[in-house]
Protein backbone atom coordinates (compact mmCIF):
# COMPACT_ATOMS: atom_id res chain seq x y z
CA UNK A 1 0.00 0.00 0.00
CA UNK A 2 1.41 3.40 -0.98
CA UNK A 3 1.42 6.32 1.46
CA UNK A 4 1.42 8.85 -1.39
CA UNK A 5 -2.14 9.76 -2.32
CA UNK A 6 -2.16 13.46 -3.23
CA UNK A 7 -5.26 15.10 -4.60
CA UNK A 8 -4.66 17.73 -7.27
CA UNK A 9 -7.14 20.49 -8.03
CA UNK A 10 -7.20 23.64 -10.10
CA UNK A 11 -7.94 26.93 -8.38
CA UNK A 12 -9.77 27.95 -11.52
CA UNK A 13 -9.36 31.64 -12.20
CA UNK A 14 -5.61 32.18 -12.24
CA UNK A 15 -4.08 29.07 -13.79
CA UNK A 16 -2.76 27.82 -10.45
CA UNK A 17 -3.21 24.34 -9.02
CA UNK A 18 -2.91 22.78 -5.61
CA UNK A 19 -2.05 19.34 -4.37
CA UNK A 20 -3.39 18.12 -1.01
CA UNK A 21 -1.34 15.96 1.34
CA UNK A 22 -2.04 14.49 4.80
CA UNK A 23 1.07 15.79 6.57
CA UNK A 24 2.65 19.05 7.70
CA UNK A 25 5.98 20.88 7.52
CA UNK A 26 8.43 20.86 10.44
CA UNK A 27 7.42 24.19 12.00
CA UNK A 28 7.91 27.16 9.70
CA UNK A 29 11.02 25.38 8.30
CA UNK A 30 12.45 28.77 7.34
CA UNK A 31 9.78 29.44 4.72
CA UNK A 32 7.94 32.19 6.56
CA UNK A 33 4.32 32.07 7.57
CA UNK A 34 1.30 33.98 8.75
CA UNK A 35 -1.95 32.73 10.29
CA UNK A 36 -5.69 33.12 9.85
CA UNK A 37 -8.40 31.97 12.29
CA UNK A 38 -9.54 28.38 11.79
CA UNK A 39 -13.11 29.70 11.55
CA UNK A 40 -12.29 31.29 8.17
CA UNK A 41 -13.65 29.43 5.13
CA UNK A 42 -11.15 27.53 2.98
CA UNK A 43 -12.07 29.61 -0.09
CA UNK A 44 -11.15 32.80 1.79
CA UNK A 45 -7.92 31.27 3.09
CA UNK A 46 -7.01 30.11 -0.43
CA UNK A 47 -7.63 33.58 -1.86
CA UNK A 48 -5.51 35.15 0.91
CA UNK A 49 -2.69 32.65 0.21
CA UNK A 50 -2.85 33.30 -3.53
CA UNK A 51 -2.72 37.06 -2.95
CA UNK A 52 0.48 36.51 -0.91
CA UNK A 53 1.80 34.04 -3.53
CA UNK A 54 2.25 31.57 -0.67
CA UNK A 55 3.27 28.02 -1.50
CA UNK A 56 1.29 26.20 1.19
CA UNK A 57 -1.78 26.26 3.40
CA UNK A 58 -1.68 24.06 6.49
CA UNK A 59 -4.64 22.99 8.61
CA UNK A 60 -3.31 21.15 11.67
CA UNK A 61 -5.40 18.28 12.99
CA UNK A 62 -6.09 20.45 16.00
CA UNK A 63 -5.53 24.11 16.49
CA UNK A 64 -7.07 27.51 16.14
CA UNK A 65 -5.37 28.65 12.96
CA UNK A 66 -4.78 28.09 9.28
CA UNK A 67 -1.07 28.50 8.54
CA UNK A 68 -0.16 30.24 5.30
CA UNK A 69 3.44 29.15 4.59
CA UNK A 70 6.09 29.85 1.99
CA UNK A 71 5.54 33.59 1.91
CA UNK A 72 9.19 34.69 2.09
CA UNK A 73 10.41 32.70 -0.94
CA UNK A 74 13.45 31.34 0.96
CA UNK A 75 12.62 27.90 -0.49
CA UNK A 76 11.47 27.01 -3.98
CA UNK A 77 8.22 25.25 -4.75
CA UNK A 78 10.19 22.09 -5.58
CA UNK A 79 12.15 22.18 -2.29
CA UNK A 80 8.93 22.57 -0.32
CA UNK A 81 7.30 19.75 -2.30
CA UNK A 82 10.23 17.40 -1.58
CA UNK A 83 10.06 18.30 2.13
CA UNK A 84 6.32 17.59 2.22
CA UNK A 85 6.67 14.28 0.36
CA UNK A 86 9.44 13.21 2.74
CA UNK A 87 7.19 14.03 5.70
CA UNK A 88 4.35 12.10 4.07
CA UNK A 89 6.55 9.02 3.66
CA UNK A 90 7.67 9.35 7.31
CA UNK A 91 4.00 9.62 8.34
CA UNK A 92 4.70 12.93 10.06
CA UNK A 93 1.45 14.38 11.43
CA UNK A 94 -0.82 12.30 9.15
CA UNK A 95 -3.98 13.94 10.49
CA UNK A 96 -2.90 17.41 9.40
CA UNK A 97 -3.66 18.62 5.90
CA UNK A 98 -1.49 20.72 3.63
CA UNK A 99 -2.36 22.26 0.28
CA UNK A 100 0.73 22.87 -1.86
CA UNK A 101 0.04 25.64 -4.38
CA UNK A 102 1.77 25.81 -7.75
CA UNK A 103 1.56 29.02 -9.74
CA UNK A 104 1.69 28.38 -13.48
CA UNK A 105 3.16 31.02 -15.70
CA UNK A 106 0.87 32.15 -18.51
CA UNK A 107 2.46 33.38 -21.73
Amino acid sequence: MSVFHPEQMSTGDDNSTWTTYNTDTFGSWGIGYTTLPSSDLFEDVLQFAKNKKAYAIVKPSRGKFWYIKGINKNKTYEAIKLHIESNLTAKYKPNSKIWLIKYNMVN
